[in-house]
C-alpha cells in the first residue's frame, strides 16, 4: 500500500516509539534520525508529520513549529500548567510552589493555582497570595463548585499537572475526568505485567478535545542542581514585580535589600505578598551563586 503523508499529535513516547493520535486512530511511529540532528526530537504534544504505512505503523518525517516547550515533563505545546496545592493537609511549601510558577512563566505556559480539598478548609490565604500576583486560582474539592469551573477552563487544552504528594491530584483528576482512572489503571497494569520501570511521558485524552500530561516530574525540583531557571531571568518570572521594577532608585536593583527599591516598598505596603518576595530572595541567592561557578 502506498504510504500516505498525515499529521497527528504525539500522545505517548517510550523507547524510541511514538504514538501519534489522529481522527482515525493511533499510529505507532519511529522517527527519522535527522530530526535529532536538527534539534527536532519528538515530544508529547508535538504535531508530527508522518507517513502512514497502512498497518497501524508509520514514520515521523517532521515536527511542526512549537508554540512552547515545557522542560519537565518534556511536553510541547502545553496550554496550561496546573499547580495543585492543598487547603488542608499537607500544608504547601510555598517556596516549592513559587519555583513551579517561575517555570510556568519562563516557558510561556498559562499557569493556574488549584487549591484542592476546599471542602475541608477555605484556602483563603493561598488564594489571596496567588490572585494578588495575577495567577488564575481555582478552589476544588468534593462538592465544590470550583471543580466544574476548572473543567470548563481546561476544555480542549493540553494541561500539565504538578502537585506534591498528598495534595489529592489524582483524586481531583478522577473527579474531573472519570475516564482518567480507567486509562491510568490500564497503563499501570501494563507496566506491572511487563515489569517495565522506564519513565516516559503520556498524554491522556479528556474526552472534550483536551489532554492531561501524566508523567513523573515535579516531585523534587532543586534549583541548586538543576538548570531549569537562570539568574538573569529570575526577576521576570515574578510577574507581580513588573509594575515596580522600573521605579527603583538605582539601576540594576536586585530587589533583595537595596535602599530605594520600589519592589521592597511594594512588599511593605502589602501590594506584593511577603511569601513571594521571600521565595524570590532565596532563589536570587541560589541562582547568583551558581553563576559564580
Amino acid at each position: 500500500m502506498k504510504e500516505e503523508q498525515k499529521t497527528g499529535t504525539i500522545v505517548c513516547s517510550r523507547k524510541g516509539f511514538f504514538d501519534v493520535s489522529t481522527p482515525r486512530g493511533v499510529c505507532v511511529c519511529k522517527a527519522a534520525t535527522r530530526l535529532r540532528r536538527e534539534k527536532k526530537e519528538p515530544l508529547c504534544g508535538d504535531v508530527a508529520v508522518f507517513t502512514d504505512n497502512g498497518d497501524g505503523t508509520g514514520f515521523i518525517t517532521d515536527i511542526l513549529p512549537r508554540r512552547c516547550c515545557f522542560p519537565r515533563p518534556s511536553v510541547a505545546n502545553a496550554d496550561v500548567f496546573c499547580i495543585v496545592i492543598s487547603a488542608h493537609e499537607p500544608e504547601p511549601d510555598l517556596y516549592c510552589v513559587d519555583i513551579l510558577t517561575c517555570l510556568g512563566v519562563k516557558y510561556g505556559v498559562d499557569t493556574v493555582i488549584i487549591i484542592n480539598k476546599c471542602d475541608l478548609s477555605s484556602g483563603d490565604e493561598y488564594a489571596r497570595i496567588y490572585s494578588a500576583c495575577g495567577f488564575e486560582v481555582f478552589r476544588t474539592g468534593i462538592g465544590v463548585n470550583g471543580d466544574e469551573e476548572l473543567r470548563r477552563r481546561l476544555k480542549g487544552a493540553l494541561a500539565v499537572f504538578a502537585g506534591a504528594s498528598g495534595v489529592g491530584k489524582s483524586s481531583l483528576l478522577n473527579r474531573l475526568y472519570p475516564q482518567y482512572a480507567a486509562q491510568t489503571g490500564e497503563l499501570s497494569a501494563k507496566i506491572a505485567r511487563g515489569k517495565n520501570t522506564t519513565r516516559h511521558t503520556e498524554l491522556f485524552a479528556t474526552g472534550d478535545g483536551g489532554y492531561i500530561a501524566d508523567t513523573p516530574g515535579f516531585s523534587a525540583l532543586d534549583p541548586e542542581t538543576e538548570d531549569l531557571l537562570v539568574f538573569d531571568d529570575l526577576e521576570y518570572c515574578f510577574p507581580e514585580f513588573e509594575p515596580f521594577s522600573g521605579k527603583c532608585r538605582f539601576r540594576g536593583c536586585g530587589h533583595t535589600k537595596e535602599i530605594g527599591c520600589a519592589v521592597i516598598d511594594a512588599v511593605g505596603r502589602g501590594e506584593i505578598p511577603v511569601s513571594r518576595h521571600e521565595s524570590y530572595k532565596k532563589l536570587f541567592e541560589v541562582l547568583k551563586k551558581k553563576t559564580q561557578y
